[in-house]
């Protein structure tokens, strides 16, 4: 036992949690599997004994239906009442004296031969099943008479023979009711093989009082076995299936076993040939007494509860394996957070703080992966704080003495130039370092985030200026602002959207080109216009500048250098400041020129505390 429990102390979580969920599962499993033999097989037995019996009181009603129309077929001759000259025979309800007007010659036919085998024919054409139809009479009145009929055969060998084949010397000629003979063979009849059992019905002369009656004779109908045979057939028993039919004495007048056809059928006689452990079927008697008893060996009749045995083992075996399988991916599902949590720990013990484990679940693993971000992240921020607060001041002060620095020497090295050229009398130097001087000034000075829509336009126009001085006069300049606008917008806005009409629009065109600058608000929404009428961009070209704005890149890399990466700067600048619904917007044709539209939201920010700035003269000329 201490064995075992030092094994078991020695399992992972994973092992430990599946051999859990196994054995939880296992136990139901086999708790419930004898219940489950037991109950399929109580099941299937009395679901078999259900068939059995229904079979058995299926075959019992067809039979009374068959003899249903065989006893209405054997009363025809009450109705019977001659036929015309096409052979139609007409039924008369309100005549049953005909039976006995013929026997005696009292009919309007004097052949009456003839018309007792014309009624014959009748009886004979009612089923295909009917082999011969017989009449034999024996009564004072109208003496012994024998008639018989058959379609299949035209020979008949003897009466005597027949006689002594239905019994009709020890007939019950006083019954009324339907009478059933055996089957037997069809001897006297020259042809007729196989055998047929024998309806039969008593004839009386209806005159009289009531009951007595006198007996006239009888009719016989001779039906072949083949048609029981089918019924029986319809059972679908089983070759070790006996079945019996037998009437209220229990004569059996027909059976699946030979040699016991018009012998008494006992229950004795029935496990004898079935077997003592027998299962025996008994329907209740129809109409005309008959019952039908089944009897099958009970392996026979529950052989199929192997099939059941094994389909449950099988399926005692696939939920074993499901139950094994889910045990496996239950127990990795539990573990798994686990184990990457134990990952995540070993990355803190080397000092890497980046880890972030992912929160799926609302439970104690969630949690405890939740509260253990939290924790790397408060760790680092507290190595941060300790250890490299120290560095990175250093490193501050540092980065502030370099940018204190260079814009001082950058502006004292320009304001040198710029005096030397004023002693020499160049003024156009002169103003051109200090429109140059202006715009390092803005760019590298105090970096607001927002400022003066008028500041921006001077430092455009002095960026013009310079343009022109470069290149003799091509860029005319010309800007439109709504009467009583006064908005800030973010620093260095439109200078990159200038930049790029020139150098992509006008520097490729032949002779001057013009800018045009318009502001208006419409509602909350600032709207500024940049139009060129330089060389302009197809379709494409504009559809590739729209993909740079939605994409990740800074701008369209060629063999030289970045393109439009101002346009994409001002794009994402103004989209991080408002919002995706803001930005910038690029329209095209070629040989007409480009129209750059930036839309933001209108504001007027406070101003204090925003560094002011002297607006640049205009030291150049505009238009």
């Amino acid at each position: 036992m201490s064995g075992l429990k030092e094994k078991f102390i020695h399992l992972s979580l994973y092992q430990k949690f599946a051999l859990a969920i196994f054995s939880l599962g296992l136990f139901p499993v086999m708790l419930i599997f004898p219940f489950l033999i037991h109950r399929a097989a109580d099941i299937h037995m009395r679901s078999v004994g259900e068939n059995y019996q229904q079979a058995v009181n299926h075959v019992s009603s067809s039979i009374e239906n068959v003899l249903s129309v065989y006893n209405s077929a054997s009363q025809i001759m009450y109705h019977y009442n001659g036929v015309d000259t096409s052979d139609i025979f007409y039924i008369q309800y309100e005549n049953y004296d005909n039976i006995r007007k013929i026997l005696a010659g009292e009919s309007r036919d004097a052949d009456r031969e003839w018309e007792m085998n014309t009624f014959l024919r009748t009886v004979d054409s009612v089923d295909s099943y009917i082999e011969a139809v017989h009449f034999l009479a024996e009564n004072d009145e109208t003496g012994e008479q024998a008639y018989h009929y058959s379609s299949k055969s035209t020979f008949f060998k003897g009466e005597e023979l027949f006689r002594e084949t239905v019994g009709f010397e020890t007939l019950d000629r006083s019954s009324r009711n339907l009478l059933l003979i055996p089957p037997h063979g069809l001897s006297y009849y020259s042809g007729l093989q196989g055998s047929a059992f024998t309806i039969a019905r008593n004839y009386y002369d209806l005159r009289g009082a009531v009951g007595q009656s006198k007996y006239l004779g009888t009719v016989f109908i001779d039906v072949s076995e083949e048609r029981l045979n089918l019924l029986f057939k319809k059972m679908n028993l089983g070759t070790d299936a006996r079945y019996f039919l037998v009437d209220e004495k229990n004569i059996c007048y027909y059976t699946s076993q030979e040699g016991l056809i018009g012998q008494e059928i006992e229950d004795q006689k029935i496990r004898d040939l079935a077997g003592a452990d027998a299962l025996v079927f008994r329907s209740e008697a129809n109409a005309y007494g008959m019952r039908v008893i089944c009897a099958v060996e009970r392996k026979t009749a529950f052989s199929s509860l192997n099939s059941i045995g094994i389909l449950l083992i099988w399926l005692v075996f696939a939920v074993l394996v499901i139950l094994l399988v889910g045990a496996r991916l239950s127990s990795r599902s539990l573990t798994k957070p686990i184990y990457e949590l134990m990952d995540q720990m070993k990355k803190v013990e080397t000092g890497d703080f980046d880890i972030h484990l992912p929160v799926n679940s609302q439970d104690e693993i969630g949690i405890l992966s939740e509260r253990f971000n939290e924790m790397s992240r408060e760790l680092e921020n507290y190595i941060n704080q300790s250890y490299l607060s120290k560095l990175r001041q250093n490193e501050a002060e540092l980065t502030a003495l370099k940018s204190q620095i260079y814009p001082h020497f950058l502006y004292n090295t320009l304001e040198i130039i710029r005096m030397t050229a004023l002693e020499n009398r160049d003024e156009n130097v002169s103003d051109m370092i200090e429109a140059l001087s202006e715009q390092i000034h803005y760019l590298i000075g105090p970096v607001e985030d927002m400022v003066p829509l008028e500041l921006e336009i001077g430092i455009i126009q002095k960026y013009v200026y310079l343009l022109n001085c470069r290149i003799r006069g091509k860029v005319l300049l010309s800007v439109d602002v709504e009467e009583g606008l006064a908005p800030f917008i973010p620093k260095l806005t439109l200078q990159p959207v200038i930049e790029n009409a020139y150098v992509h629009g006008l520097k490729p065109k032949s002779g001057s080109g013009s800018i045009r600058i318009d502001v208006y608000r419409e509602g909350d929404l600032l709207e500024i216009d940049i139009m060129d009428n330089g060389v302009g961009m197809d379709e494409k070209g504009v559809q590739k500048i729209q993909a740079l704005f939605e994409s990740d890149q800074p701008g369209v890399k060629n063999e030289y250098n970045w393109q439009s990466i101002g346009l994409k700067n001002v794009h994402d600048r103004i989209r991080f400041l408002y919002g995706k619904e803001y930005g910038v917007k690029v329209t095209s044709t070629v040989g007409v020129g480009t129209v750059v539209q930036i839309r933001l939201p209108y504001q007027e920010p406070d101003m204090t505390g925003v560094l002011e700035e002297k607006e640049p003269e205009i030291t150049g000329s505009e238009e």
